[in-house]
Formats: structure tokens, sequence, C-alpha cells
């Protein structure tokens, strides 16, 4: 074996050894210290938050839901037909009983994190028909897909929450499939998770899968799951999606209460109309909850993208959604509401540097905006039809990066560096100074998919990039993959509740 290969060979081990170090390590949610960025200063917030207000109380927001209508006119709002006009102190009345912050819990007691305020967490991409496969392979989702992205998710150090349903496992009839998302949720992973998010009957399975493995009392008492509930933009909460909130409410759990918008299409083309909009929608859902079950736990939220006046498409890394994140911020935080952001989306068709960017700029603005919620932080393409096994395992990578960066600046080993100053000559290195090889390790993130090699050392490597890399990664994460401990007649009594429910459901 000559020199160069030895060393080489040496480079390999070590690096080996720093990926399983970092692979084992268990990120909790961060504490951002960042100053965030407010696009609005205090005159043009008002403003903003004034044609909020006007959308309430003079356009209306409605609630094509009879309980909800009753439940509007007994608190006092004014009410035509199934349109709502709550005016903005009701509105405020009913957002303060909301939580401002809570803990997230689980079956593994190291995987309870902290929400709200300026703490955060990261949740990869979900509910894709779609995945482009360990091969590269853009294909229709299955079961075996769910199963697998549970597992990465489960192995990778930076995600708090599980999004669930990371595909929609096309091979499973649509009756069954959620029963199936939340057993391959429960079994493979043992954090927090989001829930099935469509129909009432659909969400009391997974809560009640959810009793199975968690316990009734201990899901009673802590927040396990959390609740996709969307607004039908413009300006309309329907009954299907309200009920499921409800459920959700009942059992304690989380609703996140989600405008999607299009701007342009279900939302205007400005931004300053689009955010009054948004927030209007966001926050007649919130209140409702208050209204419906006072101290329900929710998350404002929104899914933004802007359409292309080409083609009428979706477009995702624009400034102009940067823009309204920003801004949807500073209206939660006026609230004292936490808030979701859509992490990493991208339009790209593949994952190439399109795909980077987009998300890139996504996962950037989330962390800059003080979004507590980094959901959709891995693996999202076109548009959310593709769950990327490859990007997924990248931005598990790039999560850590931007968890790093919102722990701002630490001062802890300033004192101790400083004296590596003043033993160092004028013209000297650090290399080998004992504070260097003291702290080497953890002073500044290495990602390891990424390639710092000379041109010729990567051409010795294979010539691989990124897109590969990453499907290698992500076999070796399916290979070294350990399943949570689960208890075996738990395991037993959640296999026989989801294939009683498949009986009952007719497909």
């Amino acid at each position: 074996m000559s020199e160069a290969m030895r060393r080489r060979q040496g480079r390999d081990k070590r690096k080996a050894d720093r990926i399983e170090k970092r692979s084992s390590i268990r990120l909790p949610h961060v504490t951002n210290t960042l100053p965030f960025t407010e696009v609005l200063d205090e005159e043009n917030f008002t403003r903003v938050h004034n044609a909020a207000m006007t959308v309430l109380e003079e356009i209306g927001i409605a609630f094509r839901c009879d309980r909800a209508i009753e439940d509007w006119k007994r608190a006092g709002a004014k009410v035509r037909g199934n349109l709502v006009f709550p005016d903005r102190h009701m509105i405020a009345d009913l957002i303060a009983k909301a939580p401002k912050c809570w803990e997230f819990a689980s079956r593994n007691p190291e995987r309870r994190v902290k929400f709200g305020g300026r703490d955060a967490v990261f949740c990869p991409a979900q509910g894709a028909p779609y995945v482009r496969d360990l091969d590269g392979v853009r294909r229709s989702s299955t079961l075996a897909d769910v199963h697998e992205l549970n597992k990465i998710v489960q192995m990778s150090p930076c995600y708090q929450i599980s999004s669930g349903f990371h595909a929609e496992a096309m091979d499973i009839a649509v009756p069954h499939r959620h029963l199936e998302w939340v057993r391959s949720t429960l079994i493979y992973t043992d954090m927090p998770f989001f829930g099935v998010p469509n129909i009432p009957d659909y969400v009391l399975d997974s809560l009640e899968m959810t009793r199975i493995v968690h316990g009734h009392e201990f899901v009673a008492n802590n927040a396990v799951t959390i609740n996709h509930i969307n607004c039908v933009s413009p300006r309309m909460w329907d009954d299907v999606l309200l009920q499921c909130a409800r459920n959700y409410a009942d059992a304690g759990q989380v609703c996140l209460m989600s405008p999607f918008v299009l701007a342009a299409a279900n939302a205007p083309a400005d931004i300053a109309a689009t955010l009054a909009q948004m927030s209007a929608e966001a926050l007649a859902g919130i209140a409702y909850m208050q209204l419906y079950k006072p101290g329900t736990k929710c998350v404002l939220g929104q899914f933004t993208v802007s359409t292309s006046m080409k083609s009428g498409a979706p477009m995702a890394g624009t400034p102009e959604i940067s823009l309204i994140q920003y801004g949807i911020g500073q209206i939660a935080r006026h609230y004292g509401l936490p808030w979701r952001t859509t992490a990493a989306q991208a339009s790209s068709k593949v994952f190439d540097g399109q795909s980077g960017y987009e998300s890139a700029m996504a996962m950037f603005t989330g962390i800059t905006a003080g979004a507590n919620l980094m959901l959709h932080a891995g693996g999202w393409d076109e548009g959310g039809l593709v769950t990327c096994y490859g990007k997924l395992v990248v931005e598990a990578e790039q999560s850590m990066l931007y968890h790093r960066l919102a722990r701002g600046v630490s001062l802890d080993r300033l004192d101790a560096a400083m004296e590596a100053v003043r033993r160092t000559e004028p013209q000297g290195h650090y290399l080998g100074d004992p504070f260097t090889l003291e702290v080497f390790e953890d002073s500044f993130m290495m990602p390891q998919l990424f390639d710092y090699d000379s041109y010729p050392q990567w051409k010795a490597n294979g010539e691989k990039d990124l897109a590969q890399r990453a499907r290698e990664r992500a076999r070796q994460i399916l290979a070294e993959y350990e399943q949570p401990p689960l208890d075996e007649a738990v395991r037993e009594e959640l296999d026989a509740f989801v294939e009683r429910r498949k009986r009952e459901i007719a497909t």
C-alpha cells in the first residue's frame, strides 16, 4: 500500500469517526439568540395590523360551520350568514387565552423540547405523493418509503418533531393510509409528531393510537402531537377542519392554524395586503379555538408562495416570500403567539443548485425571522410534490448549521482563547496551540456531506456530487438504524387497533 493511500485511508477513518460521533448527538430545541429581522417599522406595522383588523371587522371571515357560527354569536360577535366580524378587542381578548409557550413530550423523555418564545424546533417535509429515492429516481411514494423516511428522521440529530407523513404511501388505500402513517411514526420514531390532519374520524384514530403508545394520562397532560388546520384562503374556515381542530383541542393537543396562501392567486398581488389577509385568517382561527376551549395550544401558521405571472405556478425562494415571513413574525410576536415557517421549500424538479438556493433562502429567513416551528426543514422539492431522500439527509445537516447559527456568539471560551493570543508570536499560527488542540473538534461546524477536498482528492474519491454523497449517506443511516424500544404488549395493542379499524373502514 502506498503512503498516499495509507494517509487517505487514515483521513477517511477519522472522517467516519467524526460522522459517527456527530450522528450520536441529539440536539434539543434551540433558543434563538439572534436579533430578529423586522421589515416593518412601528408606523408601517400599525398600518398593516389595522388592515388586518379591517378584514376582520368590516370584510369578515367565513366560518362554514353551524357550530362555530353559534359559538361566535353567543360570544357577542357580529354575524351575517356565515360571515363573522369579530372586533379587534374580542380578538385580542380571546388570543390572550392561548398559551405563549409549552413543552412537546414523547415516550422518550430525552426528546422533550421547549417551544414558543425564542425556542424553536426543526421538522422535515411531509405529505408528498412522490419520492426521489435512494437511486435518484422520481416515483410514487409507498409505505416502505414512509418507514425509511421515519428511520432517517429518527437518526438525524437536528429534528425534534417528526412530520409524521413524510410521504403519502400511494400503495395504501386512502381510507387506511392514516392508520399506516401513524403506526409507522409511533414504531420507528420516539419523538413528538404531526398527526392526521384532514378527516375528523381519522383524527380520532390518530389520537387513540397515540394514547395506546404513550398512555392515556400522559397524552391528557402533555403536548405529544400537533395537527395542521388549514384555512381555505381567501377568508374561509370550513366545518371539516374545524371539527379536526376541536378533536385535537379536546385531547389537549396542539392546533397549527394555517392559511395556505399563493400570493396573487388566493391573496392580493401585494406583500402588505397579503400580510393583512393571512394575519386576519390565522388570528380568526386561533381566536375561535380559544372561544371553543380556552387555553388550547395554537401555533400561528402560514404557508406562503408567490405565483408566477407567466405560468401561474407557485414559486419558492423569492424575496417577497421572505418579506412576508418577516412580517408574519412581527404579527405573531405582537400577540405573543408561536409561529411556523416553511423552512426549506423549493420549486426545483431535482435536487440541484436551484433547490439548494431556494431552500437556503427559506431556512435563513425562518431563523432570522424568529420562527418557532421550522417546518418542512428537509427533503422538500417540486413545490412539495416530492420528498427527496438525498435532500432530506443534506438538510438534516443544514438544520444543524442553522441550529448553531441561532445560538449566536458565546463568550464562554473568550478568556482561554485570549491566553492563546498571548502565547502566539507575530506571524505565528494557532494550529499547535493547547487551546486549539483542546477545542478544535467542536469550535466550528464541519458539514460532512459538503466536499472541501482539493480537486485531485475529489477525483480520487470518485468525483461524486452532493446528491450522490447524500444518497450514500442515506443508505448508511438506514443500515445503522436502531429502532426505539416499544413494549411488546403495547405494539400488539397498536397492531390490533389498526387491523380492527381497517376492517371497520370501507375502502
